[in-house]
């Protein structure tokens, strides 16, 4: 019997039930992929255009035309080049025969090591994108904020939260002219907004006095509210476990397209390369030699942000960083 290669030949092929198994695990309470939309590329790595001329805008006072004349021809559009490189991300556990044999209803030892696998890598990629839209060094000056004592949210005498993000969508209108349709707001910080008296006070003769998402987003002018309550362990193997909330406190605002498209500004997309056609596949390979199944989840990609200043910096989003205390 052939064993495993690890050039990628041997007996190792892609089980498409297990395959199923992890992309139905995709939505695990992770919020990543509303700010970074999947487009998928067909090479592991390329150019792409971005577009920061805005001379589009412009009105053209001479585009009259006198009968039989040309028209006044204009220059195209200015465009610049970034790069992906769509590393691949992998983890594998072994799956022994008599893990197997043993394994009473409902466990099944295949389908729970896919779902460990699967949620590890998916974990990785959810913590590189929180890592990224929550660093203050990301967003130029203008389009973040730290709040701190009486402007933080959990003090309901004094701050005023809906005029944070007032002042949040006017910055990004005033850069992209499109209201941000988009507001990460963690569970630690929702929890606390639900009683601020800035939305109380809005509803309490009109509603039942009882905040939801979507009041939330009707109050503040942005329509999608996504709340991550996803919990970490920030430990290292071997160590106590340390438990707390992946997103924090921090507050994210974002513009994101309906569709991920390359010629369409975003937020940030996340360009994936296929493997065999699918954004994450899921191989399984035997070890005659140890008695056991090795499954194996894999997934190729490279975060970016898409609308971005001359440095890098994130110039469709905001960032209210510490909402609450």
């Amino acid at each position: 019997m052939a064993v495993y290669d690890p050039r990628g030949g041997g007996n190792v092929h892609t089980d498409q039930i297990l395959t199923n198994i992890s992309v139905g695990l995709t939505n695990l309470g992770m919020v990543g992929d509303v700010l970074f939309p999947t487009v998928r590329v067909r090479k592991q790595s390329d150019i792409y255009y971005v577009f920061p001329d805005r001379s589009g805008w412009a009105p053209d006072l001479l585009d009259y035309r006198a009968p039989g004349a040309e028209a006044n021809e204009i220059p195209g559009l200015v465009v610049a080049t970034d790069t992906y490189f769509a590393q691949e991300h992998a983890l594998q556990i072994g799956v022994v025969d008599e893990e197997v044999e043993n394994a009473d209803a409902p466990l099944d030892p295949f389908r729970d090591g896919t779902e460990l696998v699967t949620s590890r890598v998916l974990m990785g990629r959810e913590y590189a994108i929180q890592l990224m839209v929550r660093d203050v060094n990301n967003y130029p000056t203008g389009l973040k904020v730290t709040l701190a004592g009486a402007t933080q949210w959990s003090d309901y005498a004094n701050s005023n939260p809906i005029s944070d993000f007032k002042t949040a969508r006017r910055a990004m209108h005033a850069l992209m002219f499109r209201e941000p349709n988009v507001a990460i707001i963690p569970y630690q910080v929702m929890s606390q907004l639900e009683d601020h008296p800035d939305f109380i006070e809005r509803i309490k003769y009109s509603q039942a006095g009882v905040l939801t998402q979507d009041i939330i987003g009707t109050l503040i002018g942005i329509p999608r509210i996504v709340v991550p309550g996803l919990g970490v362990n920030n430990a290292n193997i071997g160590q106590a476990a340390s438990i707390g909330y992946l997103w924090g406190k921090d507050v994210v605002i974002a513009w994101v397209p309906d569709r991920a498209g390359l010629r369409l500004p975003a937020f940030g997309y996340e360009f994936v390369w296929p493997i065999n056609g699918q954004t994450m596949v899921t191989e399984r390979w035997r070890e005659p030699q140890r008695v056991r199944d090795v499954v194996r989840v894999r997934r190729r990609y490279d975060l970016k942000g898409i609308m971005v200043d001359g440095t890098g910096d994130f110039t469709a989003g905001y960032l209210i960083k510490d909402a609450v205390a």
